[in-house]
């Protein structure tokens, strides 16, 4: 008969190689987008530094598993002198294929020799897939960066179900 401390242990390592087998199921995927900004910012009035910016982003996708696809990036951004929470849908076009995930992350900006040095990181999540990917499921983060005022690179990374 098992003591109570072996069932515990048994019962984790059963959750544990459990849990790995699902994860084996899910596909790595990553890409990398080149996009043009294309901002309506807002400031609020009678405050030091706050805005509300709305904005609509083109990319060109590379790598990922839709390599060239056309990419639409609504998002919107909360910021008090250049830092805050963005939020926005990424959805990745080729044809009739396409991937749609919400995403949300923090905006930083530090000055570096005069200059604003602007990033963003954060999580994303499939809501929606039309063609080959309908009921796309998969989550993972990303990390973007200005290279001018208006244009930046994301690089995102996840996995797909």
């Amino acid at each position: 008969m098992l003591t109570i401390n072996q069932r515990v242990i048994a019962t984790a390592v059963f959750t544990i190689f459990s849990l790995a087998a699902i994860n084996a199921n899910a596909e790595s995927v990553a890409g990398q987008g080149k996009c043009t900004f294309k901002p309506i910012a807002a400031n609020v009035a009678n405050t030091d530094g706050y805005a509300v910016m709305l904005s609509e982003t083109t990319c060109t996708s590379s790598g990922g598993f839709i390599e060239g696809a056309a990419v639409s990036n609504p998002e919107i951004a909360n910021l008090h002198q250049g830092n805050g929470d963005n939020s926005g849908y990424y959805t990745i076009t080729n044809g009739t294929d396409s991937t749609i995930a919400k995403w949300s992350g923090k905006v930083t900006t530090v000055m570096k020799d005069g200059n604003p040095m602007t990033s963003s990181k954060g999580q994303w999540e499939y809501v929606g897939g039309t063609g080959k990917y309908k009921d796309i499921k998969g989550k993972g983060e990303f990390n973007s960066y200005f290279t001018s005022a208006t244009e930046y690179t994301v690089d995102w990374k996840g996995k797909k179900d």
